[in-house]
Formats: structure tokens, sequence, C-alpha cells
């Protein structure tokens, strides 16, 4: 089987594809997650803001024109309250400065399934609503968070894995 010359560049150049790929995705998950962060601190008390909304609102859960269960009892909600935007400043910033990615990753998807139980897989106008709070944002945050995790799970333990078996090359 004849392998071509220019294979390990072309290589190379996936890999370095890939990377650039996971590196956009991740920063540009991280600033959403921040300007979320910021945005729900402003308007935090503001009526419709988080505290209203987590404190009154009730669960869709799966949606498909489910009228919800709920509110939350006030001793989830208020934590929940408070916690929602420094948590999600914190897994942001980690995501942007590529640090703790796995564990950011893990904390950013519990935060979007809540999400997608708070506000239902499905929304009343269907699978395509029209400015409507629904399942594709938080599906496609998800699924970008776990790539993410995957990946610098993948990154550690291949960096883990090479330092391991170096030291006994030495």
């Amino acid at each position: 089987m004849a392998t071509s010359v220019n294979e390990p560049i072309e290589l190379k150049n996936k890999r370095v594809m890939l990377k650039t790929a996971i590196a956009t995705t991740r920063i540009l998950l991280g600033v959403f997650f921040i300007i979320s962060a910021i945005a729900n601190m402003i308007h935090f008390f503001a009526q419709g803001g988080l505290y209203e909304t987590v404190t009154t609102a009730k669960l869709k859960l799966w949606g498909f024109g489910f009228e919800g269960i709920g509110p939350l009892p006030s001793f989830l909600a208020i934590p929940y309250a408070y916690l929602l935007p420094p948590a999600e400043l914190m897994v942001g910033v980690m995501f942007v400065i590529n640090r703790w990615v796995r564990w950011a990753g893990i904390v950013m998807m519990l935060m979007l399934i809540s999400f997608i139980l708070a506000f239902g897989l499905v929304g009343n106008n269907g699978l395509l609503p029209n400015n409507e709070s629904s399942w594709d944002k938080n599906v496609f945050l998800a699924a970008c968070a776990w790539i993410c995790a995957a990946y610098d799970d993948y990154r550690v333990n291949r960096k883990n894995n090479n330092s391991y078996h170096e030291s006994f090359l030495i």
C-alpha cells in the first residue's frame, strides 16, 4: 500500500484544524456564559428577571404544551437563583482561560439540563418556535460543552500517559 509523502503534513493540518475548532467553540461558549452571568446579575431583581423567573415560573419539564409543575419550593429556588450567576461566570471564565474545562463542562451541562427542565424540551409552538426559549439552544450548548470537556479529558489523559511512559524511557 503506497503512502503519500504529504500524509504526515495533512494529518498535522487536520489536528491543527480540530484543535482550532474546539478552542473556538470553547472560547465562544465561555464568552456566552460570561455575558449571560453579567446579564443575570444586572437584571436579577427586575420584573421578569432571574429571581422572579426562578421563584415563580412553573417547570415545563418535557414541553409539548405541558403547563408545568411548580414553581420550585423556595428552599431550592432561592439558592439556585443566587448561585446561578456566579456559577455561570465561573464556568465561562474557566472555559475562556482553558483551565479545568472537564469540570467546568460538567457543571455547564448540569446547568443546561436544568434550563431544559425549566423551559421544556419542546416549547408550546413546536420544535422551531419564533423568539421563544426552547430546546435547540440549550441542547446545542450542552453538546458543545460535552465536546469541549471530552477533548480536555482526552488531552489531559494523553499528556499524563506520555509523561508516565517517558519516565520509563529515561
